[in-house]
């Protein structure tokens, strides 16, 4: 009887202790990997960050911050209704827009010159096929931030929010071919949207998968032990089926509805309960 609880103990203990094993592993891989992102994270943002900054856009009055399209290539474009550089490179912005998803490339064309009215931007908009977001510079602050002393000046943002490259003025024959390589590697070379996110938000994901694991881990070893229950269970030497008590004499393992008759080997009539 003592041997048979002792079994039992030991089946308990057993996907505990695995349970504990798993979870120490996986804790410790969490702990290392948070801290070395964390420091790479605050070392690029110390050096490379790009100023967030948050624009309406001058037809729909929809608010986007920089900030809020991490994740995406963000291509900054500092522009004038005037400019006629700038007017150059418009067609060419929009073949950015139609070439990549908004997932993959924003597009923030903003006008920097403060005497020019938001109807006048909106049909400059308009009569250019700016689909992309295009709004206004009112306080001059992303002007101080960006330069715009020289116009067009573009800006390329990586999906981690770092100036990857800047330029300002715009040529079809040089800065496009730069400008577009540039977006196009790191569109190709991108990283899983997880990479992207904020130290605090990798880690309650690694949790979740953690948790997962360990839950997937349970199961499986829940499923084997009541499998091997099942395999283990005792049969009633009478009709085969199974068996909830053994002879107090002999050790017969009978059913109960086969107790009433007596134990098959020895006719005793007294059972222990399994």
């Amino acid at each position: 009887m003592s041997s048979s609880m002792s079994k039992n103990k030991t089946m308990l203990l057993l996907p505990i202790i695995l349970v504990t094993l798993i979870f120490s592993s996986y804790n410790l891989n969490l702990v290392d990997s948070y801290s070395e992102n964390s420091f790479l994270l605050d070392t690029h943002q110390i050096i490379e960050a790009a100023t967030d900054f948050t624009i309406a856009d001058v037809s729909t009055g929809i608010t986007y911050s920089l900030s809020n399209l991490i994740g995406r290539v963000v291509v900054l474009d500092l522009f004038a209704t005037w400019c006629p550089p700038c007017a150059v490179s418009l067609p060419y912005l929009q073949k950015l827009y139609q070439t990549y998803s908004e997932d993959e490339v924003r597009i923030i064309s903003i006008d920097v010159d403060g005497s020019e009215s938001q109807s006048l931007v909106s049909q400059f908009r308009l009569d250019n096929n700016m689909d992309w977001i295009v709004g206004r510079d009112v306080d001059g602050s992303i002007s101080a931030v960006y330069g715009s002393g020289s116009i067009p000046t573009f800006h390329i943002i990586d999906q981690k929010g770092n100036i990857h490259w800047s330029e300002s003025g715009f040529t079809a024959e040089e800065t496009w071919p730069i400008m577009s390589s540039k977006i196009a590697t790191l569109v190709e070379n991108s990283e899983s949207p997880t990479e992207n996110l904020s130290p605090s938000s990798r880690v309650f994901i690694t949790i979740l998968e953690v948790l997962g694991g360990i839950g997937a881990a349970v199961a499986i070893i829940y499923g084997i032990y009541k499998l091997r229950a099942r395999l283990m269970r005792k049969k009633c030497l009478s009709c085969n089926s199974v068996a909830n008590s053994k002879c107090s004499k002999c050790g017969g393992h009978i059913c109960s509805d086969c107790s009433s008759r007596g134990c098959p080997n020895c006719g005793n009539r007294k059972f222990i309960r399994l």
